[in-house]
């Protein structure tokens, strides 16, 4: 009988694990997010809370990977995370009514006998509460970027493309069978405009205006690699029939899907940003095509002339198809009485979350008859409101944060393909902070989700381009034996053997494989890769 066959078990480098596991849960985080109105709704939020906080205890699990985190970040997430926890620590009924804007509301509890001994200093300590688990998603998300090496981010920022690119064709089908069609799902607030799965337009133009330049810069840096010192424009454009080259198609498609949705969402901010990032996607990347310029000085003209040209046509599409909303013509209206509620509560602020409850005290009379002002609809405003000079310095710091990293990106003169993902992050980034002056996207948490991804996904280390090393072709050389030499004579000397050269070679020649005859127009140039 014949002995049974062994199994042989391969174990899995405890690192590997670890690594999949929070691979999987970020992922899981990324996917799952905007199905359910963006997770701006009770229960959903409640399921994503508690997946970004399983995804946590994984990133924990590991002390020593978390040392890859700068400690200045590491600084910036406890502070973010340990602010509203400030405005819960138990206070003395009498100090806490004595706190900037709260003497109102102790007047109130104790002429309903409603006063306590002790309260936390938030206006409403239970809305606090939800806006600090609300925190979790970002800083879970932000934390496992960092963990994790470059190629399982990049297929993380390949979930995000997906994630926007079917989010853009919803939008696209929405629009074109109008605000009855059923894709809306039952949201009664789109209109006729592309929302996606998101509750509002303008959130779904954030992620738009958020993806669009990681499109470009992918299309970019897939504009074939230089092989060659010389290269013929006659291969160049013969490269658009190679593997790389359907890839760059694919990305440029991409970027087109997503920048017709952001039209058709009819988000006048969300256009405006969406012309904006393409202008500065031209001056970042139309310097760097293929990584190192490959199409030289007329190819960064007719990509730079090419993208003001687009640019410069949007502004008619962006007075033909942007709208006003009901809430567009009152904006200065609510940042004046969100003003004066700041000035109410400074320098505290009035606790984390707790805007849409304490801003009807400010809000004048007919302001938006029949429309509830749940946002100021300027993230800025809005956290310097609830959480005063402290908010304001985290700002200021992420700011600075920010800043730092683009000398540290714009360094060297071939970018690898990782690069151009981390400068259009970057773009996104600055770009959703933008629209933060005109709405609230961070306050959704898919676009929490997402914006935290991306500024991650910025200040990772750049990663360095691998020097390729050169080709060298040798020559096989037949070794004949050197007839004897007369005594007394010495050997001659045969320049075939040392050389390869001569009639050596040539007989060599037929044991040599014959060279295969590449076709520029079908086959890909392994090299490109």
């Amino acid at each position: 009988m014949s002995a049974p066959a062994s199994t042989e078990v391969v174990a899995v480098p405890a690192a590997d694990r670890y690594a999949e596991r929070v691979y999987a849960a970020a992922l899981a985080l990324i996917l799952l997010v905007p199905v359910f109105r963006a997770g701006n709704r009770p229960l959903p939020l409640l399921l994503l809370e508690l997946l970004a906080l399983v995804l946590l205890i994984l990133v924990a699990w590991d002390r020593e990977r978390l040392a890859v985190l700068p400690r200045g970040h590491a600084l910036w997430l406890g502070a973010f995370l340990a602010l509203p926890l400030l405005f819960l620590l138990p206070l003395p009924f009498g100090l806490w009514a004595s706190l900037p804007g709260r003497g109102l509301y102790a007047e109130i509890q104790q002429l309903a006998a409603d006063a306590v001994a002790w309260r936390g200093g938030s206006v409403v300590p239970s809305v606090t509460v939800l806006s600090t688990l609300a925190g979790l998603l970002p800083v879970a998300v932000f934390v496992a970027v960092r963990v994790l090496d470059n190629r399982r981010v990049m297929r993380l920022t390949g979930a995000l493309l997906a994630v926007a690119a079917l989010e853009a064709a919803l939008g696209l089908a929405q629009y074109g069978q109008g605000p009855r069609s059923a894709l809306f799902l039952g949201n009664p607030f789109a209109g006729h405009s592309a929302a996606g799965t998101y509750a509002s337009r303008n959130h779904l133009a954030g992620l738009l205006v958020m993806v669009l330049p990681i499109a470009l810069g992918l299309t970019a840096a897939t504009l074939r690699r230089r092989t060659r010192r010389r290269e013929r424009w006659r291969d160049r454009v013969a490269f658009f029939s190679s593997l790389r080259g359907h890839q760059a198609a694919l990305f440029g498609l991409l970027a087109l899907l997503l920048l017709l949705a952001l039209i058709f969402t009819r988000s006048r901010a969300g256009i405006a940003l969406g012309m904006l990032g393409l202008i500065l996607s031209v001056i970042a990347f139309s310097r760097r095509l293929g990584g190192s310029n490959v199409y030289g000085t007329v190819g960064t003209v007719t990509a730079a002339a090419g993208g003001l040209a687009v640019a410069i046509g949007l502004l008619p599409v962006w007075q033909r198809f942007a709208s006003l909303d009901a809430v567009e013509n009152l904006r200065w209206r609510i940042f004046s009485a969100t003003l004066e509620g700041i000035g109410a509560f400074f320098p505290l602020g009035s606790g984390p979350g707790t805007y849409p409850a304490v801003f009807p005290r400010f809000e004048p009379l007919g302001l938006a008859p029949g429309h509830y002002i749940n946002h100021a609809h300027n993230d800025y405003l809005e956290w310097f409101f609830e959480a005063g000079l402290l908010a304001a310095v985290l700002m200021l710091w992420a700011g600075v944060i920010y800043v730092r990293q683009w000398p540290v990106l714009m360094r060297g003169a071939v970018w690898p393909r990782s690069r151009f993902v981390q400068i259009g992050a970057g773009l996104g980034v600055g770009l959703l902070a933008l629209h933060g002056l005109v709405d609230y996207n961070l306050r959704i948490p898919a676009n929490m989700v997402y914006f935290a991804f991306l500024f991650a996904v910025f200040l990772r280390p750049p990663e360095q381009p691998e020097a390729k090393p050169r080709r060298r072709h040798h020559r096989r050389a037949t070794r004949h034996p050197a007839p004897e030499a007369a005594p007394g004579m010495s050997e001659p000397h045969d320049p075939g053997a040392d050389t390869g050269s001569g009639s050596g070679e040539r007989e060599g020649a037929a044991d040599r494989p014959r060279r295969r005859v590449r076709n520029p127009f079908l086959d890909d140039d392994p090299s490109d890769d």
